[in-house]
């Protein structure tokens, strides 16, 4: 789906802003939950030692992991960054959901009314986050994800703010000025 036909109509770019926190909320997690099954995956083969009779590529497993599982295992330090960057693309999506909303007077009303929706109930999921803190292995599987923790920590201000910058350039977008359209007697480029 192209990005402009995200935004047609007035409903897609609400829906947007909701979609796009509720990820941001859950994508922490399910990366989170990746990276903990592949850290624990790799501490189990490392404890696993045997010794590999006819093989000419390897003498033991551990020759053998090394050469075809961890490198894959290793890689999920990327995990990491691809949470960051999912947040941060989700963010700049909000922003232009409420450029988009500017458009529109009333569309522009009715975001102000979803931010402070969305405000009011980022305070329960940053009260959920804080219960799921509370399990060690939620906690330990968190533990890399330090970005992901400062948002979710302080989500409600994170949501704040993004809404505040997005109705901020609702607003912009809504009273700025039109150029380069014909505006009848300053229509120079007509004679």
């Amino acid at each position: 789906m192209e990005l402009s036909r995200m935004f047609e109509s007035d409903k897609s770019a609400l829906v947007f802003l909701v979609w796009g926190l509720a990820f941001i909320a859950i994508s922490g997690l399910m990366f989170s939950g990746i990276y903990f099954v592949l850290d624990t995956t790799q501490t189990a083969f490392q404890s696993v030692n045997c010794d590999l009779t006819d093989n000419a590529l390897a003498d033991n497993c551990q020759e053998l992991f090394t050469m075809v599982l961890y490198p894959f295992l290793n890689a999920k330090a990327i995990l990491i960054y691809l949470s960051y960057f999912s947040i941060f693309i989700l963010v700049l999506g909000m922003l232009l959901a409420g450029y988009n909303a500017g458009t529109k007077p009333w569309m522009l009303g009715i975001l102000v009314l979803v931010e402070i929706g969305l405000t009011y109930g980022s305070f329960y999921v940053a009260n959920v986050y804080r219960l799921l803190l509370a399990n060690e292995l939620i906690r330990d599987a968190l533990v890399s994800f330090s970005v992901y923790n400062k948002i979710m920590l302080n989500f409600p201000w994170f949501v704040f703010v993004i809404s505040l910058f997005s109705i901020a350039i609702g607003v912009v977008n809504w009273q700025r000025t039109r150029t380069n359209t014909p505006t009848g007697e300053l229509d120079y480029w007509y004679w």
